[in-house]
């Protein structure tokens, strides 16, 4: 099913098509999450998700553990001694641990059952009964790190296995995970713990340069702009669970104020690396604190040069307006549903400045003015041009151009 009714394309001139094309919507693409260690993936590939699905489980307090020695479970039992211990000084540690009687973790809840599918049922059945390797999923607790004192209960750690050295395996496990959930609709192409979670999206999604945060949903809210710009009042509990449309560029006051609000994302055209610093610390911050927050996300379509969000692409977020969406970070995507939206008609001349000093205008070429020397002695390309609300044309770079592209 196509995303959008899109018209057929106009013949453009073969001057105008020396000027580089920006895709500015793909369909179907591919998202992933990256996996580090003590980090697993709750579905398998193949499998179905849907937004709000819990599809990893991250462990932000990862340490090093040592297991002792494992086995894939054929007559072992958890305490007994191993026939050979290397010295007398690892008989104490050196347990063999049988992974069919330890008790597994508690099956969360997902739209087709426990794990939201049968298929992830039997892989993780299957990785259960299967010898140690790194990434498999262990479970354990003080005991594997020495008897815990009298009294005191017995702390279940869960992790992933990562390498085996004369004869013991070490995890990186802890005490605390946390469940992320899907933003998207779609289907799990790769899933590997300690590595990666790849999923195929359902839908289309607009590419941006620069995303930050943790991917987030909310209905898309394109609030009445001022000078391009959003004021950082119009943030308020009205606009908690939405993805804010802030103009073109996000301050580090917007940021703040939407977190503290409840939003869950803010679009502009561009945001400063001072903004994505203080974020990344406030992020820090909030695991630190062991208390649960909403995902939030930015995203910027043009990276760190102020400039507006080009005409067309705020043109589609005005039709988005209301729907849910999504703002993913690996890759810098803003994701929709795949519905039937009328996508901007835009005229085959139509241009915008990527870069230079006129960048982020739009406006019309008109023609090509060949070999021109510009400010400094520089000798390109360049083409005839008029800006939107100028009367006199202007001569820039061909390579400083742009065009838009659905």
């Amino acid at each position: 099913m196509s995303p959008a009714r899109q018209a057929p394309r106009a013949e453009i001139a073969p001057d105008l098509a020396r000027v580089a094309a920006r895709r500015a919507l793909v369909v179907s693409p591919t998202i992933r999450y990256r996996l580090g260690p003590g980090d697993r993936a709750l579905v398998a590939p193949g499998d179905p998700v849907i937004p709000g699905m819990a599809i990893l489980e991250r462990t932000p307090d990862a340490e090093l553990v040592d297991a002792g020695r494992l086995d894939n479970g054929r007559g072992a039992r958890p305490g007994r001694q191993p026939a050979r211990p290397e010295s007398a000084g690892e008989e104490a540690s050196a347990l063999v641990w049988a992974e069919d009687d330890v008790e597994q973790a508690e099956p969360r809840p997902g739209p087709n059952g426990p794990m939201g599918a049968k298929t992830s049922q039997a892989a993780r059945e299957a990785e259960r009964r299967s010898p140690p390797f790194p990434g498999k999923w262990w479970i354990g607790g003080d005991e594997r790190r020495g008897k815990p004192p009298k009294g005191r209960q017995v702390v279940r750690v869960g992790g992933t296995l990562l390498y085996e050295a004369r004869g013991h395996w070490y995890v990186a496990a802890g005490e605390r995970h946390l469940i992320v959930e899907s933003p998207v609709a779609g289907v799990v192409r790769e899933a590997q713990n300690a590595v990666e979670l790849t999923i195929q999206v359902e839908g289309a999604a607009l590419p941006a340069a620069i995303a930050a945060g943790e991917s987030s949903r909310g209905y898309l809210d394109v609030p009445r702009l001022a000078d391009g710009e959003l004021w950082v009042s119009a943030l308020d509990m009205s606009r908690a669970g939405a993805v804010v449309v802030a103009g073109s560029r996000i301050s580090a006051q917007a940021i703040s104020r939407a977190r503290a609000m409840s939003v869950r994302g803010l679009i502009a055209g561009s945001v400063g690396e001072g903004e994505l610093r203080d974020l990344g610390a406030s992020e820090i911050r909030q695991r630190a604190s062991l208390v649960s927050s909403t995902p939030f996300a930015i995203l910027a379509f043009d990276g760190h040069g102020r400039r507006p969000i080009a005409t067309p692409v705020l043109s589609l977020l005005a039709a988005l307006t209301g729907r849910e969406v999504a703002i993913v970070t690996d890759p810098p995507l803003l994701v929709f549903d795949t519905v039937k939206i009328p996508l901007p008609e835009v005229p085959p001349d139509w241009i915008r400045v990527r870069c230079g000093p006129h960048a982020g205008r739009e406006g019309r070429w008109l023609k090509s003015a060949g070999m021109y020397r510009f400010r400094g002695g520089i000798h390109l390309e360049g083409a005839v041009v008029r800006f939107v609300d100028d009367t006199e044309t202007t001569t820039v770079p061909v390579t400083d151009l742009e065009r838009l592209v659905f």
